[in-house]
């Protein structure tokens, strides 16, 4: 198999950051005794690395983010709970022989049953919000 400069080129940041492994770097080795073109690239490579990105974590933040997400399935839960309590709330109905009863709307006014509905309106929100949130997590 003939070693291509191509294949050098993807071989230098793994060489260049010391993470190759053996043969790699005598390959690499042999190509640039062969190539000081290649030689004086990978030199001003090293005489002007990348700087190190700042990266600011805390040693806990893992914690805190299963910790959260477990927090927003179980609001998530809830919210579904509470969201279907009051959706089925007003079509409650009680069967009598040859009728059927409303025994939600028989009995409350309609500023109850309008709030009640906002309500499940409102649960149905949240869930849909949280559930949004959780995408982020793939869950």
């Amino acid at each position: 198999m003939n070693v291509t400069r191509d294949v050098i080129n993807d071989l230098l940041p793994a060489y260049a950051a010391g993470e190759a492994s053996n043969d790699t770097v005598a390959l690499v080795e042999e190509f640039l005794r062969r190539d000081p073109e290649l030689a004086r690239t990978l030199e001003a490579l090293r005489a002007n690395p990348l700087p190190d990105l700042p990266i600011a974590l805390r040693t806990t933040q893992e914690k805190e983010t299963l910790i959260m997400t477990k927090k927003l399935l179980r609001l998530r839960g809830t919210l579904m709970g509470l969201a279907i309590w009051l959706t089925l709330l007003p079509l409650a109905f009680q069967f009598d022989g040859q009728r059927i009863t409303w025994m939600f709307l028989r009995d409350m006014p309609i500023t109850i049953t309008t709030l009640v509905c906002l309500g499940a309106l409102t649960f149905w929100g949240g869930f849909v919000y949280v559930g949004r949130r959780l995408g982020t997590t793939g869950l």
